[in-house]
C-alpha cells in the first residue's frame, strides 16, 4: 500500500534563537534525586555495574573514619557499605532504578526540612546477598 501523505497544520510563526547556556544548566536536572532504602538492600552492588555514567559508588565505612565529625560517625554507625551518589554526574535514567533486584532504589523530592542535605545510606551486614 503506497504512503499517502495527510494534511498536516505546520506552525510557521516561530523565531529560531540562541539559548543562554546558564538558563539550560538550571533547568537540565528533574528536581528528584535518587534514593536507597536501607532495609532492602541486598549489596549485589547491581547499581554500581550498571550505571552507564558510573556516579554509583558502594565504599566502605573505613573511608570517613578520620573525618572528626560526630554527625558522621553516628551516621555509618555499624554499617558494612555505604551508599554514595554523585548528583552532578547522574542524569536519572533510572537504569539503575531498573536494575535493583529488590526495589531498593528510587526517586523523591528531598524533604522539606532538609535544606538540600541527604542523610548516607548505611546498609547494615546482615543483608548482603549470598555469592
Amino acid at each position: 500500500m503506497p504512503f499517502t501523505k495527510t494534511e498536516v497544520d505546520i506552525r510557521e510563526d516561530y523565531t529560531v534563537e540562541a539559548v543562554d547556556p546558564e538558563w539550560l544548566k538550571q533547568g537540565v536536572k528533574s528536581p528528584k534525586h535518587l534514593m536507597l532504602d536501607p532495609d532492602n538492600c541486598i549489596l549485589c552492588r547491581a547499581c554500581e555495574d550498571v550505571c552507564p555514567w558510573n556516579c554509583i559508588y558502594m565504599l566502605s565505612p573505613s573511608i570517613v573514619e578520620d573525618a572528626g565529625d560526630d554527625s558522621v560517625d553516628a551516621e555509618v554507625g555499624a554499617a558494612t557499605a555505604i551508599f554514595v551518589l554523585d548528583d552532578n554526574a547522574c542524569t536519572r535514567c533510572s537504569v539503575c532504578v531498573d536494575r535493583c533486584p529488590t526495589d531498593t532504589l528510587y526517586y523523591a523530592r528531598l524533604p522539606e526540612d532538609s535544606a538540600g542535605k541527604r542523610e548516607m545510606a548505611a546498609v547494615p551486614t546482615s543483608q548482603r546477598a549470598q555469592a
